[in-house]
């Protein structure tokens, strides 16, 4: 796996953190009333600058957009539907893989940026 992989791959991955967060902040059947959006909407938009800075370093601008709205629209209806099937784990495990995925981008991007060699 090259480093543009693990970067693509974690760009994905983090869209959870930002989707669970947002999940968190409305509304919702499975997970019931909404926390306070101040926290939520900086989580949401925290992960959307660090998902497009990530990929916009691994490639074109175009591609990284689509990158990000393509992941979370499809992680997004994924989400939708474990939490209407699982909502503990999906509350559980959601944000934990999101933060994995954030890790990594901020991984990619130290790499990228501060290369040791």
């Amino acid at each position: 796996m090259t480093l543009a992989d693990f970067a693509h791959l974690s760009t994905v991955l983090a869209s959870l953190l930002g989707l669970s967060a947002w999940a968190r902040g409305t509304s919702t059947r499975a997970w019931g009333e909404p926390a306070a959006w101040g926290r939520p909407r900086a989580v949401v938009l925290a992960t959307l600058a660090l998902q497009g800075g990530t990929a916009v370093t691994m490639g074109q601008w175009v591609d990284a957009l689509a990158l990000v709205a393509a992941a979370w629209m499809v992680l997004g209806g994924a989400l939708v539907l474990a939490m209407n099937q699982w909502p503990a784990p999906a509350r559980l495990w959601a944000p934990r893989l999101g933060w994995l995925g954030a890790g990594g981008c901020a991984l990619a991007l130290g790499a990228v940026l501060l290369p040791l060699g």
